[in-house]
């Protein structure tokens, strides 16, 4: 548990993990828990950051992605990320990580800070999250995998299995941003 030396008190920082289908909400949800005073980490970013270093363009992401676990393991991810988290921890900062894919990667985020990881999964239906991709053109929405090959992929690196297991669940199907901020607050309240 960080100990905030300079008050004199004891103070927790709460980790929470965002993960779930593409599209289904997770930067959504960690920016009403950044607008609730967490700061995000956000796997993907680190991903784009990692993949922008070594020239790797983004329809390569998946491919990048899987080679790197399986070189690394399927927690190759959380250990790149890992120097951002302990970052935030020393600071003291709640935090948010939003995009964890597997149940190895909160294993490891939580062996190296020593801390539990409390993992909220967002789900929305296939439909709602191909409507959202045809809205959103990120790049690799648009020149990545294809919608079904994408979800097979998060499949299979572990996503469901963090999904089922999950401490949270908040359904973001055709709800209004107040309806979600209302189930994220009484998340953050439990």
């Amino acid at each position: 548990m960080p100990v905030n030396l300079r008050r004199g008190v004891s103070t927790v920082t709460e980790i929470y993990g965002v993960t779930g289908m593409p599209l289904s909400g997770k930067t959504l949800v960690a920016d009403i828990m950044k607008d609730q005073g967490f700061k995000v980490l956000d796997m993907g970013d680190v991903v784009r950051i990692e993949m922008q270093k070594r020239d790797i363009e983004t329809e390569d992401t998946g491919n990048w992605v899987n080679d790197m676990r399986e070189e690394h393991g399927m927690d190759a991810i959380a250990k790149l990320s890992l120097p951002y988290l302990q970052e935030i921890v020393e600071e003291n900062q709640d935090v948010v990580i939003t995009g964890m894919r597997g149940w190895s990667e909160k294993n490891r985020f939580e062996e190296e800070i020593n801390q539990d990881i409390s993992v909220v999964s967002v789900w929305a239906s296939k439909e709602t999250r191909k409507s959202r991709r045809n809205d959103r053109q990120r790049e690799e929405d648009v020149k990545g995998d294809e919608f079904h090959e994408r979800d097979i992929r998060e499949i299979e690196n572990g996503v469901g299995k963090l999904m089922a297991l999950s401490n949270h669940i908040v359904k973001n199907d055709n709800k209004s941003k107040q309806e979600l901020e209302e189930k994220v607050k009484t998340v953050l309240e439990s």
